[in-house]
């Protein structure tokens, strides 16, 4: 997919809308499969703000935070033993009241530690009860919380102390069971465990990610790299923070991330970060509020990164739920559109809890705003749910505008064939010259592996566009026009 180049520039195999469609296999646009419903909703009209898999003693919980405004606080809830529904794990408390605000979650040294932005951070070992065991002392209300080298590391510190460019970092664990202390008591002086980040950058951290045997540090508009026992951070030259740590996912040893530029990548931690996203660069110019910028959500495969911008409107059209796919391996973009609102997303990985009976499925689960899970790509399905409702996915392609053969002078067009390994809910449709509000003509349903047609009229470029909006199977290859003009040849 490529929206920033004219169409009679881009190559041949870019599109100037692919959606709902992946180019996973190579040579063909497979429609993507559809969601379900992960067991149950966990709480009705309650926005889902964490999800988070805790193993612990040979078992495992499925951790979801929800957003309950109306008791004006946040309750942890868990997947019931027997996976057939939700139960509390922790109710609004002292340390549980701010409402709308995100939590993260760590795994570390067999507790489960969450924070919470402006409220204590607290710990659980068997995600029933919560407690500040291994937390530091005092009132400590850090942002987020990240595993570095061995230590716990806690950044952005609110509440009332607002010391928004700080971290702090626990002791190595020790003992038996396994403990961490902290020296951290609200100051960065000598022996505290704490550090300022460029305080006088006017900016504040949002993210911390260990990356190699480096901590990447994030900050609105900043990044900088720490190393442990640095007596102060590198700032990497350019402008590559980001206002959301939520976009921040690694996977084949790359770091992604996005901010108001776009996508950006960095696969050496010494390295400078690259821009992939300049394909799909209107999408980004969209995002023109903090708000909008702060709402991104991001997750990662083996071959993608998925970025979650919103409902957005590019060229005049309309894409509800928009999630910009970025294909590693391939390194190439295409969006996917979906019926309910994107809250949280998160990658369940199965190696990490090798030694546990895992009833997940690896791969990407999907948070909404009115307390749901949806496990994505179900193999059964070429359908989404919203809640209670099933919609078909709207599969869409537009093509490029190709060149015909008598370019710059009208070619006289005669027939077309269409290859598609699955089409039976399909539709072609063509349009010449691409004049203005030139209707699209329609070319025909596909029902077969080879679909032939007559073609009508005369043009100087063609531009095709393939739509299915059934709850089939779709897989499209390619096309092939005739033309009526007979070559002409010479007498020897």
């Amino acid at each position: 997919m490529n929206l920033a180049t004219s169409p009679l520039f881009m190559k041949d195999n870019e599109c100037e809308i692919i959606q709902n469609y992946n180019l996973d296999n190579l040579g063909s646009l497979t429609k993507r499969k559809g969601t379900a419903i992960l067991v149950a909703q966990v709480a009705d009209n309650k926005t889902i703000t964490g999800i988070h898999l805790f193993s612990f003693e040979s078992s495992l919980k499925l951790l979801a935070a929800v957003n309950n405004f109306l008791a004006s606080g946040n309750v942890i809830w868990k997947m019931k033993d027997d996976q057939t529904g939700w139960e509390t794990s922790l109710s609004p408390d002292s340390n549980n009241l701010t409402s709308n605000i995100q939590s993260h979650f760590v795994t570390f040294i067999g507790y489960v530690f969450r924070v919470l932005g402006g409220n204590t951070m607290i710990s659980s070992a068997d995600a029933t009860t919560w407690g500040t065991t291994n937390v530091p002392s005092g009132a400590r209300h850090f942002k987020y919380i990240c595993v570095f080298e061995d230590r716990l590391y806690i950044l952005h510190e609110a509440g009332t102390a607002k010391n928004r460019s700080r971290i702090a970092w626990s002791s190595l664990p020790s003992g038996a069971p396994l403990a961490i202390t902290w020296a951290y008591d609200g100051t960065t002086a000598a022996g505290k465990d704490a550090a300022d980040i460029n305080p006088d950058d006017n900016d504040i951290i949002t993210w911390g990610e260990p990356f190699g045997k480096v901590l990447l540090i994030f900050k609105m508009n900043g990044l900088y790299r720490w190393t442990f026992g640095q007596v102060e951070a590198d700032r990497m030259p350019g402008s590559q923070g980001t206002p959301q740590g939520l976009t921040v996912k690694q996977t084949q040893g790359i770091c992604f991330w996005a901010n108001r530029f776009g996508v950006w990548a960095l696969s050496n931690p010494y390295g400078i970060p690259k821009l992939i996203s300049e394909k799909v660069r209107p999408f980004f110019e969209q995002l023109t509020t903090y708000a909008l910028l702060d709402a991104m959500r991001a997750e990662v495969d083996r071959d993608h990164y998925r970025l979650s911008i919103g409902t957005v409107t590019v060229n005049n059209e309309t894409f509800t739920n928009c999630v910009l796919v970025y294909t590693i391996s391939k390194n190439v973009w295409h969006i996917e559109t979906f019926p309910f609102t994107i809250k949280f997303m998160k990658a369940i990985e199965i190696s990490r809890t090798a030694s546990v009976s895992v009833p997940y499925k690896e791969k990407i689960y999907i948070g909404d705003d009115d307390g749901y899970f949806y496990e994505t790509e179900v193999d059964s399905t070429y359908s989404d749910v919203s809640g209670a409702t099933t919609y078909a996915i709207n599969g869409r392609i537009v093509t490029k505008e190709y060149l015909l053969r008598n370019f710059p002078h009208k070619t006289d067009l005669k027939r077309m064939w269409f290859l598609a390994k699955y089409g039976i809910g399909t539709r072609v449709n063509y349009r010449l010259d691409r004049i203005r509000d030139t209707r699209w003509e329609t070319f025909s349903d596909i029902a077969e592996r080879f679909t032939e047609k007559r073609l009508s009229g005369k043009g100087r470029t063609i531009q095709l566009s393939i739509t299915d909006n059934s709850i089939q199977r779709s897989q499209v290859e390619g096309f092939l026009i005739e033309n009526n003009e007979k070559i002409k040849t010479k007498n020897a």
